[in-house]
Formats: structure tokens, sequence, C-alpha cells
């Protein structure tokens, strides 16, 4: 009887920890930071953005030494990784907001062309429901990307000790 009860939570632990696999993460830099500096580290750096840097501070010494410190420690190769790794989430960020345009003005075309061909009232409901979440989900994840304050500040502090990481190394190399 005892086995049971300990199968049953383990089967019910590893469909959590599976359904937390499975969730999509639409903010790509919480994603990427989660990632290369795991979520404890993650979650005190978000905590020390909320409660330490306001829009007026430009620069956090701090939050510079705490990246610089765990990443200096790190292996060349796993710095160009985490480096590449950045550059792409960049790339992506900057297409979510580019393509948020192309996916409103289509909404547009869809919801006039659904109106416009006479269909039944629940084809014509169902269409546009359809629609509506479909373009939903597309604003939840350009607002997630737009929004993530704490996210841009550690992302932009990330990028420079990487980059000035790998310049130390490479000059190091070349002498």
């Amino acid at each position: 009887m005892r086995k049971e009860w300990f199968y049953c939570i383990y089967f019910y632990s590893n469909n959590a920890e599976q359904q937390e696999r499975k969730r999509v993460d639409m903010n790509i830099f919480k994603k990427l930071l989660r990632k290369d500096l795991g979520k404890k580290r993650y979650n005190g750096l978000v905590l020390y953005v909320n409660n330490n840097c306001g829009p007026d501070v430009k620069e956090n010494k701090e939050l510079y030494e705490e990246l610089y410190e765990y990443c200096n420690c790190l292996d060349s190769d796993r710095i160009v990784g985490m480096h590449m790794r950045l550059v792409d989430a960049l790339y992506h960020s900057f297409q979510v907001g580019r393509t948020y345009s192309l996916a409103f003005f289509i909404y547009l075309i869809a919801w006039f062309c659904l109106l416009g061909m006479g269909l039944q009232t629940e084809v014509l409901l169902g269409g546009i429901v359809a629609i509506t979440v479909c373009f939903g989900l597309k604003t939840y994840q350009f607002f997630t990307n737009r929004c993530a304050y704490a996210d841009a500040r550690i992302i932009e502090t990330y990028r420079l000790v990487l980059e000035r990481i790998l310049i130390h190394r490479t000059r190091g190399q070349q002498n």
C-alpha cells in the first residue's frame, strides 16, 4: 500500500515536470537567461534589478560584477556558445517586433474577408474567434518581450560582460 502511494506521488511529480518543460515560455530573454545562468541566479538578478535599478540608473556596477564573476570562470568554448545564443535571442526578439505589424495587418484583412463572405452566423463567429485567439497570442508574445524591463537590463549587462571576456581572451591568445 505504501509503495503505491509513493508511485502516485512520483508519477504526479513527473507529470508536473513534464508540464513545466512543455509550457511555452513567451519571453525570449527570460528563457535564455534561465538556461545560461540557472533559475536561482536569474531570479536573484531579477529581484536585484527590480529593487535597485530604476529608470534613471544607466549602469549598475554590482550587476556587472556579479555577471562577470560568474562568466569569467567558464571556459572559452562555453562563453562563445553563450554569446551565440545571446545573438540568436536578440535576433528573434527583433523579429517578434517586426512580424507584429504584419500580423495585425493580416488579422484585419482576415476579419474583413470573413465578414464579406456572407457565411452563416455560427461559422462566421467560429472564424472570428479563431483568428482573434491567434492574434491574441501574438499580442501576448509581443508585449511580454517589450515589457520585460528587468530582463532587458540583465541582457544589456550580460552582453557587455560576454563581449568583454571574449575580447580579453582573444587578446591573451594573440600574445
